[in-house]
């Protein structure tokens, strides 16, 4: 590894979220560990996301497993907020359904709203980033947030998540994120704007 590279560790053991960071750090000085490759190492490592904010589960990643491995460690959380749901699934996103799975969230999202029309079905993304050091106890978060609406049907495979039935306002709603390429989504999405922003902060506290 170059000299002028520095080690960050991603609190994530979801894969397809992986990928998308990655894409998101290209060109930058940092290359990125993910939990997943230490997870043989650490398989007692717990981490009780029970906050009722994006914040603070996006806190409880990056200082458990920063202490863990004792590394510079980003943590996220992030969800789906539908206006016409109050909120929901909001911090509950990954585990609305009761089989906790993608395709079951998706189909209790689509029951909810079956009688909400196209117009009413507005919604955003929210990411938060946590960037810890425990070797100084620094601590900051990020945000980010998309707007989107609810599809009336699930499309596309191209993603993870609920991508089939978000389609985003910057692409006029004409298609669902999972008919789009990644690189055109971390342009704009509320993951890649709060990663962004945290590589400038860790731009900034690594100089």
């Amino acid at each position: 590894m170059s000299q002028n590279k520095k080690e960050i560790l991603i609190a994530t053991e979801n894969r397809g979220k992986a990928q998308e960071i990655q894409e998101i750090f290209q060109g930058t000085d940092f290359v990125l560990r993910f939990l997943f490759e230490f997870r043989a190492d650490f398989p007692d490592l717990l981490i009780n996301e029970n906050a009722k904010t994006f914040e603070g589960n996006a806190l409880i990643k990056a200082i458990v497993v920063g202490d863990a491995l004792q590394m510079i460690t980003l943590g996220d959380d992030s969800g789906l907020c539908i206006d016409a749901l109050g909120g929901l699934p909001g911090v509950y996103s990954a585990r609305y359904a009761e089989e906790k799975n993608d395709a079951a969230n998706i189909k209790k999202v689509l029951a909810e709203m079956k009688d909400i029309p196209f117009s009413g079905r507005d919604c955003h993304y929210h990411c938060t980033v946590a960037i810890y050091d425990p070797a100084t106890k620094f601590v900051e978060t990020v945000t980010g947030s998309w707007e989107a609406k609810i599809a009336l049907e699930p499309r596309g495979d191209k993603s993870f998540g609920y991508a089939p039935i978000i389609m985003a306002k910057d692409f006029g709603f004409l298609k669902t994120n999972a008919e789009m390429d990644h690189q055109d989504l971390i342009s704009v999405n509320h993951r890649g704007k709060a990663f962004k922003a945290a590589i400038g902060i860790l731009n900034d506290y690594l100089k």
